[in-house]
């Protein structure tokens, strides 16, 4: 639920905008709107596939992480104050490309609801905070913790979202 609420105050934010309001960049090395909303798409794929492959991993006998946690019994606020560096670079896996329009970016956004009921019927009857993958940055993740890490992400991006939405009015860009 938080994860679907945070995901509707992204969309919300993305309403009404053109394609040309979505590549608009405010300088060069900047992402502009919808690269910041595929990287958003592209972290959240990424995620869900990691908790997918955990769960596999774990009911195969192998799991993924079987040693001790740094982050066990922490939420992911504590655990990214702890481990990110301010102006962290994406993993290029969560790279944007700048390809597809802003819209095609939100759809894909939207559409990212369907693949985390997929995810919580496989994750039924595991023991989530065993269930771990470790992120690039924060180190090892169990499944509740990577998937609030979803939710902290895009509200992580939502300053930017609506900082550069307010350049592009302050543009006049149609």
């Amino acid at each position: 639920n938080r994860i679907a609420r945070t995901r509707r105050a992204v969309l919300a934010e993305l309403e009404g905008l053109s394609p040309a309001q979505g590549a608009w960049r405010e300088e060069d090395g900047m992402w502009n709107l919808q690269e910041v909303v595929e990287h958003l798409v592209l972290a959240e794929r990424g995620g869900v596939h990691l908790i997918w492959e955990a769960a596999n991993a774990w009911r195969a006998g192998a799991p993924v992480w079987a040693g001790e946690s740094q982050n066990e019994g922490r939420t992911i606020e504590e655990i990214i104050a702890a481990t990110w560096q301010p102006k962290e670079k994406a993993p290029p896996s969560a790279e944007p490309t700048g390809r597809w329009s802003l819209g095609s970016w939100a759809a894909q956004l939207r559409s990212c609801d369907a693949p985390l009921e997929d995810l919580a019927r496989h994750l039924e009857g595991l023991p989530l905070h065993k269930v771990i993958y470790p992120h690039f940055l924060s180190g090892p993740l169990d499944a509740l913790q990577r998937l609030d890490f979803i939710r902290f992400h895009m509200e992580y991006h939502l300053p930017q979202i609506r900082r550069i939405r307010a350049a592009v009015a302050r543009a006049g860009i149609p």
